[in-house]
């Protein structure tokens, strides 16, 4: 009975001092070898300070003389109008002379009277007017001298009394003053920039400005960025931009269409990069996607030209875009409000969709054709069922579109065509009907215009 407990005695024991060990070893181990210390490099700064001479400068003023005041010495212009008036020619008052007793004892008989005045007179001097400043016109009245007319002595001469002669009174001949209208050029108070004097002025904007209302003087630079904006313009993939400068307010105006807003920002960027920064870039741009964007180069295609104004105009610059802006809400009826041309034409009117299909608004079945007088009004679609022209009501699809008017001297076609059609095939056709109406009048003429049209449910 002892044994047993002796031997569980003796086993713990023996396993105490195992773990105790263990745990022994386990620490030495583990215990890291000591690191032997390093050689460190000494590095010594050694600092010097050194009296620095110091100097105060004394504070002089410029001698300046001060300039006397004096009043200045010019002419106030007034900037109203030019007051006129005319001077009305009088009649110079005339002297009778009294005739009197010749102190010469005797006087030779003379031949004739004019020989007689030479001597006396001499030869007559021209009525000097003195000239009036055009820049002020007063009314006054002409003075002149009085003609001294010297008769001769004619009590005198006894023996052959002369042929008494009138000396006829000289009026002056009243001298029309050419009024001269100073050569001032037109100007805005805004193309000098407004600005509080901490705001510099961009030479940028400067030979921008005169890019657009001086173009004659800017020269080749001037031409050179007219060109970079048409350029920059006409990059723009199925798209027609045109700007225009508006000096009353500084503004460049961007108007036309674009397939897409994702292009917005660029274009309005690169142009406002051409103008500088006091220039403002006005956003006026429509998004016609396709196939819309897409039928305007068939339709220039046809052969007949689209009216510009850019000849005339430098303010505008890029390709022509549409004469007018249609809006319409879901329910309205379809009318355009249109003028003619310039001459008696034949006007055809076509709606395009965004189907890619044409719809004739003029002529169709509806609607005849017939020649309109040369700018006279003219009205497509009817208001009313029954009413002449096409009754159309606006519905969905809803957002932009175009409607084309081309006119022409002579009729391209009449009724055969159907209401609606596809776009190209009605373009190639038109094409080959404007070639031939060249071909056989030398003297046919045309023009197209386009319309934008925005259709909204509200």
């Amino acid at each position: 009975m002892i044994k047993g407990p002796f031997i569980w005695g003796v086993g713990l024991v023996c396993s105490l001092a195992l773990h105790v060990g263990g745990a022994l070893a386990l620490i030495w181990s583990v215990e890291p070898d000591p690191v032997t210390e390093q050689p460190v490099p000494e590095t010594r700064m050694q600092l010097s300070a050194h009296q620095v001479k110091q100097s105060e400068a004394i504070e002089a003023r410029p001698e300046v003389e001060a300039a006397p005041t004096k009043d200045a010495i010019g002419a106030q212009l007034d900037q109203s109008a030019i007051r006129q008036s005319t001077a009305a020619a009088k009649q110079i008052p005339q002297q009778t002379l009294a005739a009197t007793q010749a102190k010469s004892d005797a006087l030779a008989p003379l031949e004739n009277l004019s020989e007689a005045i030479q001597q006396v007179t001499g030869a007559p001097q021209p009525l000097q007017v003195a000239a009036v400043s055009p820049s002020r016109l007063v009314p006054a009245t002409l003075q002149a001298n009085p003609i001294l007319s010297s008769s001769p002595q004619l009590q005198a001469l006894p023996p052959q009394p002369p042929k008494q002669e009138l000396a006829q009174p000289v009026r002056p001949q009243p001298v029309a003053l050419k009024q001269t209208v100073p050569d001032i050029p037109p100007t805005n108070a805004s193309e000098v920039f407004s600005t509080t004097g901490n705001e510099p002025i961009d030479p940028v904007s400067l030979a921008a400005i005169q890019s657009f209302m001086r173009p004659e003087d800017a020269g080749k630079s001037a031409q050179n960025l007219r060109d970079g904006i048409d350029g920059l313009l006409a990059q723009i993939p199925c798209a027609r931009l045109q700007v225009q400068f508006q000096p009353d307010t500084n503004t460049l105006q961007v108007i036309g269409h674009i397939p897409e807003d994702g292009l917005r920002n660029p274009v309005l960027t690169a142009l406002q990069a051409q103008m500088g920064n006091n220039i403002r870039v006005d956003d006026k741009l429509h998004v016609l996607p396709r196939p819309q964007c897409g039928a305007l180069s068939g339709i220039a295609d046809v052969g007949l030209p689209q009216s510009t104004d850019q000849i005339t105009n430098p303010l505008l610059i890029g390709k022509d875009v549409h004469a007018r802006e249609f809006y319409y809400v879901k329910g309205q009826q379809l009318i355009l409000d249109l003028t003619g041309a310039d001459y008696d034409a034949f006007v055809y009117v076509d709606y395009f969709d965004a189907e890619g299909q044409v719809i004739h608004l003029r002529p169709n079945v509806s609607t005849p054709m017939a020649p309109t007088p040369a700018k006279a009004a003219l009205q497509i679609g009817a208001a009313e069922p029954g009413d002449a022209g096409l009754f159309v009501t606006i519905g969905p699809p809803y957002g932009q579109e175009i409607a084309v008017a081309f006119a022409a001297s002579e009729p391209l076609y009449h009724n055969d065509r159907p209401l609606v059609e596809p776009a190209e095939g009605y373009l190639n056709f038109l094409k080959t009907r404007i070639a031939e109406a060249r071909k056989s009048n030398p003297n046919f003429k045309g023009e197209w215009v386009y319309f934008f049209i925005t259709t909204t449910e509200r």
